[in-house]
């Protein structure tokens, strides 16, 4: 029997326009700040600990470990649903319609306890990718964001 567990966050993007729909899955790792999160959450410390708000920012500086906000955060927005899928496995969706975070984006980032709000650089950094988009407003970008804890 194998007792390790392993928390791990993929993305899932759709990048929609008139006449295309682009798919791209990214890998992350968790951040320490997550890892803590959850830690204080199972510890009685914390009583919220969800997935609250996707941001976008323009930093393209290395992502690590220890990052607790994104590097430049320019927009971000609510998840619109959460659905548990199977064992240790939660999807949670939102999307940037077309009107909204238009520009040059270098990262997105997962925010979530009881301090995140619509705020910019609230709440706890769950995970931070690099996703290189010059977004118009001709086209929606859709997230989703799978986080799995499983057995090693």
């Amino acid at each position: 029997m194998n007792n390790s567990t392993a928390w791990s966050g993929k993305f899932i993007v759709k990048i929609k326009n008139k006449s295309d729909t682009e798919v791209i899955e990214i890998n992350n790792v968790i951040t320490n700040a997550g890892l803590n999160l959850l830690r204080n959450f199972l510890a009685g410390e914390v009583s919220d600990g969800q997935l609250k708000y996707l941001a976008v920012g323009t930093s393209s500086a290395s992502v690590n470990f220890t990052d607790t906000q994104l590097g430049a955060e320019l927009f971000r927005t609510e998840f619109v649903d959460q659905n548990i899928t199977s064992t240790g496995v939660l999807n949670s969706n939102t999307i940037l319609l077309e009107n909204e975070a238009v520009g040059q984006i270098e990262e997105v980032g997962i925010f979530a306890g009881s301090t995140a709000s619509s705020a910019t650089n609230s709440g706890i950094m769950i995970s931070r990718i690099l996703f290189s988009r010059d977004k118009t407003n001709l086209e929606s970008i859709q997230f989703q964001r799978v986080d799995t804890i499983g057995r090693g």
